[in-house]
């Protein structure tokens, strides 16, 4: 077994979907889950420690969601914190509700490294859950894949019955990069 320590960052935000709600029980729900879906590796994720931050960039935020514009890739890396990042592991920042604001539910920044995931998805389509694990495989190199019958965990916007489910070559190469102790960057 694999144990992958991870930070996980609650943002803060005047701003709704920025605005994290979560708290420690429910993060530490929201990980079991992703412990769940990560078991098929051999893969725990192991929380480190829980940090609660202020999202920067708030202005820009808030002008481009008053102005109806989707909010961009690079927007979305603007508003996280780098103060506490986690040389050690993996970081996750928590955010409300990132598709509300016309993004993907999740987002995995290599240059970070970091993920961010959304702790809702109000149309009730997708498992916030499921979304942090999507995002924590391409932590682990795992690109997109195309949504098939058998469903996969890193198939995007995929309606098939397992959405969890990854490749035996899926689970070979997210362990090799979990055996490098820290997650993929550009």
């Amino acid at each position: 077994m694999l144990q992958l320590p991870l930070r996980v960052h609650l943002l803060s935000s005047r701003l709704g979907p920025i605005d994290a709600t979560l708290d420690d029980a429910q993060v530490e729900a929201l990980i079991g889950r992703v412990n769940e879906i990560w078991s098929q590796a051999d893969i725990v994720w192991e929380i480190e420690s829980i940090t609660r931050e202020s999202a920067e960039a708030e202005d820009q935020v808030e002008a481009t969601l008053l102005a109806g514009t989707p909010l961009s890739g690079g927007l979305i890396a603007a508003i996280l914190p780098r103060g506490r990042l986690f040389a050690g592991g993996w970081d996750a920042f928590i955010v409300r509700d990132l598709a509300s604001a016309g993004a993907a539910p999740g987002v995995f920044f290599p240059t970070v490294p970091a993920v961010v995931s959304s702790e809702v998805d109000p149309a009730g389509l997708d498992d916030p859950g499921r979304i942090l694990a999507h995002e924590l495989g391409h932590s682990l190199t795992l690109p997109h894949v195309a949504c098939t019958a058998a469903g996969n965990l890193m198939a995007p916007s995929c309606n098939s019955q397992d959405r969890t489910r990854l490749s035996a070559g899926q689970l070979d190469q997210a362990r090799r990069q979990a055996q490098t102790g820290g997650p993929a960057s550009s």
